[in-house]
């Protein structure tokens, strides 16, 4: 749940609405229902652990129970709010009055939501039409992008506190809990993902759980996280030696994962394809024979979800469009010794891209003294 929004946030839930209605009319659809969370985040700016949105060509009308009916009736004022008991009777009702033939559901729903949905309305054709959703979420509006830069911004602030933190005796789960730490006094609403804290060995486990393992001296230590501001993430990684430099082959996995970075980033704005982008990183891995150790894609959109559309991979078909918020993020692994991965945050502008992400990210020394 949220505050009451002010007009510039109704004016927005209007536009996305409207959107979608335009979307139903193309599909020929008479209806869509929304389940999915933060499809009804974005469509209402409503937060709850249940709701159906249903929309139409015509109206729009949110159903919540009795948990949420007067924070609900309070804070959304760009469609109808209506109070449910059982869901079967309360769609029964609606097909009777739309007498629909044929309703969008979500791809990303439960099967079992699904068929449900499909006993409820019998008769009625049902068909997937989340990507209505999701191609308006893809480009972010002028409000999104500011949440966005935001919660970036906090998570420089986090990163450097956690870093000035670091001594000797601390183990991996010590700096989460002064990154949560941190997190509270700043009054963040929160981490848009569980932070990957990776020392030593442990950082060639892409998405490693911190443990209660010892920070050494001469470590890399891998820092992957991201805040929420107004529902919206960030996400960064960054790497740190700790008191003294590492051994020579992860410095120079560093210094490869650096140049394949920089090189796709330089490359980021609209109508450049997802896949070429991580090409040009593994070939510029490749080059310094590390490609193999590359295991993953290159990055993924960010949003409402750390991790949504588009794909920065092999074989994505996405294209870069401005108002598209991505991360670029290779990554060497090396098995027993050690892992690095450089995450930017990254805005594709009209004329080519910005970085979010401040925090520094060349080859860096920080001080681990008790």
């Amino acid at each position: 749940m949220k505050a009451r929004p002010g007009s510039a946030e109704r004016a927005e839930g209007r536009r996305r609405l409207r959107r979608l209605q335009a979307g139903l009319r193309r599909r020929r659809l008479d209806a869509t229902i929304v389940f999915d969370r933060t499809n009804v985040v974005y469509l209402t700016g409503f937060r709850s652990s249940l709701s159906y949105l249903i929309v139409t060509p015509r109206e729009a009308v949110l159903f919540v129970d009795g948990r949420y009916i007067e924070a609900a009736r309070a804070t959304v004022r760009h469609c109808e709010v209506e109070l449910f008991k059982k869901i079967g009777e309360t769609l029964a009702r609606w097909r009777r009055r739309i007498r629909p033939s044929r309703v969008g559901l979500e791809g990303s729903i439960p099967w079992s939501q699904w068929r449900e949905f499909g006993s409820h309305l019998p008769g009625v054709e049902l068909v997937e039409a989340e990507e209505l959703i999701l191609r308006a979420r893809l480009i972010k509006s002028s409000s999104e992008i500011r949440s966005i830069q935001a919660s970036a911004r906090l998570n420089d602030a986090v990163y450097e506190s956690t870093l000035q933190a670091l001594r000797p005796g601390m183990t991996e789960l010590d700096v989460r809990r002064h990154l949560r730490a941190e997190v509270d006094r700043l009054g963040v609403e929160g981490q848009s993902f569980d932070c990957i804290i990776a020392s030593g060995p442990a950082a060639s486990r892409p998405h490693y759980v911190p443990s209660a393992n010892r920070l050494r001296r001469g470590d890399l230590l891998l820092i992957d996280m991201g805040m929420l501001v107004d529902g919206y993430c960030s996400d960064m990684t960054r790497v740190v030696a700790l008191g003294s430099p590492p051994k020579a082959r992860l410095r120079r996995a560093f210094d490869a994962v650096l140049e394949a970075e920089e090189a796709a980033l330089r490359e980021v704005g609209p109508g450049v394809k997802a896949a070429d982008l991580h090409r040009l990183a593994v070939e510029k891995l490749r080059r310094r024979g590390l490609a193999g150790r590359f295991t993953h894609g290159l990055g993924h959109g960010v949003g409402l979800q750390i991790h949504e559309a588009p794909v920065l991979n092999a074989y994505s078909t996405d294209v870069l469009r401005a108002g598209m918020v991505i991360t670029i993020e290779p990554g060497v692994y090396l098995p027993g010794q050690g892992g690095v991965r450089i995450e930017d945050l990254v805005l594709v502008t009209s004329t080519g891209h910005r970085v979010l992400s401040g925090a520094t990210k060349t080859f860096r020394i920080v001080p681990f003294e008790a």
